[in-house]
């Protein structure tokens, strides 16, 4: 008996467990009438939570009359009127909000990737700047350099320049006064070689008197 009753119990606890729930809807049928009351004629069913727009109300008949999103009017029981959405309609809107934040999320992280992305790739090209920078400050050390060297090889030409015009100005001397004395040697070889014919001419002239005289000295 004991052992009845403990099963019992057990499947008392175990069945509202695996039982299954089921939820009462919140669905609600107004009637849209040509006036406001009960007795007029019904032009359509309106679902709760449907959007209407608000004409006028019938305070002692309790009755509103309304216009939907397609125009048509009527009255409908101004107890059934609310000037905020239902729950129901409210959880849609906070479930669109939440898919929309969720969309947005997404983005965000998709941009937030690509700027991640982007920030890398920016680094990499940072880096390669400023191998290139140094390649191109060394590159301009060294046309520095052979700019110095051949400013400096420029001015050695210049002074050779102006010492080889030096140079060519004293030739040019020497030469001149080479031509001089070779001129002023050439006049000295003549005139001796002018007086050595006069003084052959004198001797010559000379000799035979001399000659003549002794030869009648000796007859």
């Amino acid at each position: 008996m004991k052992r009845i009753t403990i099963f019992l119990l057990s499947l008392l606890v175990i069945f509202p467990v695996l039982a299954e729930k089921r939820y009462v809807s919140d669905v609600l049928i107004i009637n849209l009438r040509t006036g406001p009351g009960n007795d007029f004629r019904i032009l359509k069913g309106l679902k709760s939570g449907t959007h209407l727009e608000f004409l006028e109300e019938d305070i002692d008949k309790k009755f509103s009359k309304v216009k939907t999103d397609k125009g048509l009017e009527g009255w409908v029981p101004t107890r059934f009127m609310l000037k905020e959405p239902i729950s129901f309609e409210k959880l849609i809107l906070a479930q669109r909000e939440l898919d929309k934040t969720k969309q947005d999320l997404s983005e965000l992280q998709a941009k937030y990737s690509a700027s991640k992305k982007q920030l890398a790739t920016n680094k990499r090209d940072n880096k390669s700047l400023s191998k290139d920078k140094k390649k191109q400050a060394k590159e301009l050390a060294h046309i520095k350099k052979v700019s110095a060297n051949a400013i400096n090889l420029d001015s050695k030409n210049q002074q050779l320049m102006e010492q080889g015009e030096q140079l060519k100005i004293t030739v040019d001397t020497l030469r001149a006064d080479n031509e001089r004395l070779q001129s002023s040697k050439d006049l000295n070889y003549i005139l001796l070689g002018g007086l050595l014919i006069l003084l052959g001419l004198f001797l010559g002239w000379l000799l035979p008197k001399i000659s003549g005289k002794r030869a009648d000295g000796w007859a």
